[in-house]
């Protein structure tokens, strides 16, 4: 059950309306491809797929801004994509969802990220990524960063998505945190290992357990372990909250206060993580902008990874999907209707 008054989650929902959420990081494309496979290669003891259907999608800080979108946030992305085909789909998608594309810079050296997923008979048999995972230039960075300076009236908070594909650098974190930290900007952090000691003095990272474990210098082998590891990457990052996201056993918030509060999933069913994380960070910092506190947003977040964990692909969830069942919840019928 929910345990946030009624009249209360109205007010965080209906918030979410009103918000607008910039995404700084790693763009990229996913490309799945569907088939059926009736026969082995002649060349090689590998499956031919047939294939019966093509489609591309928005990934990594892409699929963080489709989340917002779908939550009801207006969204501004900063991010680089290659001066080719695969870039001018990227932004004929965010065209299609009235995203602006002024921040989506272009790096013909770099190229677009593509992650193309062949799946048969509902199961996946292969991926294949394309990527440059350098980071961007120092010129690309400044203009990231001038994109920052332009939009910093108009957001409510800021979402760095690093895929440790380049785009996230210690330079970069630097300066966001240095532009928001006298306009009340809420910075929260989907984070990597590579660049994992450089969120100082973000509001929240976002870390799986693997993750956290990376940043604490800790290896996670039972509970008291997330314990030491989320309090001693909040002391040396400085940050107000870690949430630690830990799939099957939910997630684990530890805030400004020092409090810590464990959350269980509340997944029926689980078919595909692709994107849990991306869910998370997206409704927790909508819902953190939309006046809930920290507790509040984590276990509405938690809710809308339980329902985005059924889906197939990096999906997101319609506001109107997440606000019937929170109220499903509230009110003890957790059926969880689609």
């Amino acid at each position: 059950m929910l345990k946030i008054e009624e009249s209360r989650l109205k007010v965080i929902l209906d918030g979410m309306k009103s918000k607008t959420i910039m995404v700084i990081g790693d763009i990229m494309l996913d490309h799945y491809i569907w088939g059926k496979v009736d026969r082995i290669s002649p060349e090689a003891p590998v499956p031919v797929v047939e294939i019966q259907d093509e489609r591309f999608k928005l990934g990594g800080a892409g699929n963080v801004a489709n989340n917002l979108l779908g939550l009801g946030a207006k969204v501004i992305v900063g991010g680089v994509k290659g001066d080719d085909p695969q870039g001018d789909i990227l932004v004929e998608i965010l065209n299609q969802w009235d995203i602006p594309t002024t921040h989506i810079l272009s790096d013909p050296a770099k190229g677009t990220i593509v992650k193309t997923r062949i799946i048969a008979h509902t199961q996946q048999i292969a991926r294949i990524d394309k990527e440059n995972r350098d980071i961007i230039s120092d010129i690309l960075r400044s203009r990231l960063i001038a994109a920052v300076k332009d939009s910093i009236d108009h957001i409510d908070a800021i979402i760095i998505s690093d895929y440790a594909k380049g785009v996230v650098s210690k330079e970069l974190i630097e300066e966001i945190v240095d532009l928001t930290k006298d306009n009340g900007v809420l910075i929260c952090v989907d984070p990597k290992e590579r660049n994992f000691p450089f969120y100082r003095h973000v509001n929240c990272i976002t870390p799986n357990t693997k993750e956290l474990g990376f940043g604490a210098g800790i290896k996670i082998e039972k509970e008291q372990d997330i314990v030491e590891a989320a309090l001693k990457v909040k002391s040396i990052l400085e940050c107000d909250m870690v949430l630690v996201t830990r799939g099957e056993h939910g997630m684990s918030l530890f805030d400004k206060t020092g409090g810590i509060i464990d959350i269980p999933t509340t997944a029926r069913a689980v078919f595909d993580v692709t994107g849990a994380g991306d869910t998370v960070i997206s409704c927790f910092t909508l819902c953190l902008a939309s006046g809930a506190t920290p507790r509040e947003a984590a276990l509405i977040s938690n809710l809308a990874a339980g329902l985005v964990v059924a889906e197939v692909g990096a999906a997101s969830i319609p506001w109107e999907r997440l606000y019937k069942t929170c109220m499903e919840e509230i009110r003890g019928d957790n059926t969880h209707s689609s």
